[in-house]
């Protein structure tokens, strides 16, 4: 055991407790909390731009709120951050934006979050009650150390025209400073590997790192074919791995300067190599159990499409618990898991939350919500989105005290996320359109859907002869990765390039499926974009052409 991990982690726990305290608290009285939230936020933010237009001042109650702010998505509020960006002051918020977040656009290749102190300390509201449950529901990850995701590698320092700048560095940022600080001894990897050239040398450098932790006890990753292909690059690299932690060495090309400065926080450590050589030779079990010995818990997505991932994990860590992350966006967490719980809790302390019911259009607030119903989920957040429709559709599983239990069931918007790519149907027919006038390539029938696979893909169904697939399909991959999501979920190998795959009578097939699904015939209009997985089995798929 780690007495500096030991120390940090109880460190941890005395700290986190005042925010778990608040949300047992809340538990049982949902109501009160959402109400107080929402007056704080409404008073705090009277005088600006946005305050001003929507009579924030004569706001009294939840009813006055939802009468003068009307719900509204991204593209909504897209001239608002455009003016933040530019430097103007008090727009959405009183307090200033300390960084704009990128993540995928629903009619644009992307879009910035506006992140203030108050949206920081409402994330923490979830992060923190969330690690504390962590710590006290499993006590061997107090004698441990952790692996948190790292942000992209070399993402190139940017900031906004007015000077903000654009995103965070790693996934503990979400956390209060004190709290960040006590996570760094958590820590197994370096900051220092976002500084890495490219997302192979990142991983490289990860390996590196954990290899030199016999006391993993936690991995924390978004999706499970992140830490699948981290897998497969341990296994390609097992022997030069073993041997830069014998020597303190990185078997990676990277210009000398960098290598210089990403050195000191990769020190040799021969007894650890020597104890791995010995136990394994040059090739890993297929238990990976057997090398990380405490490793206690993975928390990764597990709805949605992501439950496909979740095999490949199993295989390599039979032994070890998985805990799904909840619903947490680059807007807001709306959701989080605790062990006491069967599906993740709402976070009822952090944003003011209402859901929108499938079969009616009276937003609920979280108290309201009944068991076995499914929920559109609209945000108001301390960074300034006030009735955001975040798109995602929830399912109540059940009650802790008196707040619901949600699970992630899909998109409200029939977007598409094998990965956390985020793609939707008004980005992809618009990428469709430049593809077409690009190419010159006009089908009869194009659809992009999913197809699943290792790592999976899109694939583009067009009525076309197949080189002019390719040369559709090509200009479609080169447009996507534009957007900020699709082009990650690209560089870290979780997503292969879209293929073209030529198909007749289309738009027959696409009516035949849709009204299994229970559409009427006569409503049926072909999308850009379908996240069916079905399409592969519709169109007797046989020969694929790479683009």
């Amino acid at each position: 055991m780690s007495t500096a991990s030991w120390v940090a982690n109880r460190l941890y726990l005395a700290a986190a407790a005042p925010a778990h305290a608040r949300f047992q608290r809340a538990l049982r009285d949902p109501e009160q909390a959402q109400r107080t939230i929402l007056h704080d936020l409404v008073r705090r933010n009277v005088g600006t731009a946005f305050g001003r237009a929507y009579g924030f001042g004569r706001i009294a109650s939840i009813r006055d709120f939802q009468e003068r702010v009307p719900l509204r998505g991204y593209d909504e509020y897209a001239e608002y951050v455009r003016r933040i960006g530019l430097g103007e002051p008090s727009v959405l918020t009183a307090e200033l934006v300390r960084f704009v977040e990128p993540t995928g656009g629903s009619s644009g290749p992307s879009k910035e979050v506006p992140y203030t102190r108050s949206l920081l300390r409402e994330f923490s509201a979830a992060t923190l009650p969330w690690v504390f449950d962590l710590l006290w529901g499993r006590p061997r990850l107090r004698g441990g150390r952790a692996y948190w995701a790292i942000s992209p590698p070399a993402r190139r320092a940017a900031r906004t025209p007015g000077g903000i700048p654009v995103g965070m560095e790693h996934d503990s940022d979400y956390f209060p400073a004190p709290i960040r600080r006590l996570l760094d001894h958590m820590l197994g990897v370096p900051r220092a590997v976002s500084l890495a050239p490219d997302v192979p040398a990142a991983r490289y450098l990860t390996l590196r790192a954990l290899l030199a932790m016999p006391d993993l006890a936690l991995i924390s990753v978004w999706s499970p074919s992140f830490l699948s292909l981290l897998v497969a690059a341990l296994d390609e690299h097992f022997p030069a791995l073993l041997r830069d932690l014998d020597t303190g060495d990185l078997s990676v090309e990277m210009p000398a300067e960098l290598r210089g400065r990403l050195l000191p926080h990769f020190p040799a450590h021969p007894s650890r190599a020597s104890a791995l050589r010995r136990r394994f030779g040059q090739t890993l079990p297929q238990d990976l159990g057997a090398l990380w010995m405490r490793l206690e818990l993975i928390s990764c997505w597990t709805d949605g499409h992501a439950r496909r991932g979740l095999g490949a994990v199993r295989r390599r860590f039979p032994a070890v618990e998985i805990q799904g992350k909840g619903l947490l966006a680059t807007e807001g967490v709306v959701s989080f898991p605790l062990f006491d719980a069967d599906a993740p809790v709402a976070a009822v302390t952090s944003h003011f939350l209402e859901f929108i019911p499938v079969d009616d259009s009276t937003p609920r607030m979280v108290h309201e919500l009944e068991l076995g119903a499914i929920y559109e989920v609209v945000l108001s957040t301390g960074g300034g989105l006030y009735r955001y429709r975040l798109n995602d559709l929830v399912r109540v599983e059940g009650y802790l005290h008196r707040t619901p239990l949600l699970s992630f069931v899909g998109r409200a918007d029939r977007a598409s996320d094998l990965a956390g790519e985020k793609l939707t149907a008004s980005f992809v027919e618009q990428v469709l359109a430049q593809a077409a006038e690009m190419t010159g390539v006009e089908p009869a029938f194009a659809m992009l859907a999913p197809a699943w696979g290792a790592p999976p893909r899109y694939l583009l169904y067009a009525e076309l002869p197949p080189e002019e697939v390719h040369r559709l399909a090509e200009a479609m991959e080169r447009l996507l990765t534009e957007a900020h999501h699709y082009a990650l979920c690209r560089a870290l190998g979780q997503l292969d390039p879209v293929r073209g795959v030529p198909v007749r009578e289309g738009e027959r097939t696409y009516e035949r499926v849709c009204t299994g699904r229970g559409q009427r015939a006569g409503s049926i209009k072909p999308a850009a974009l379908d996240p069916g997985l079905e399409w592969t089995d519709a169109f007797g798929v046989s020969s694929v052409v790479a683009p």
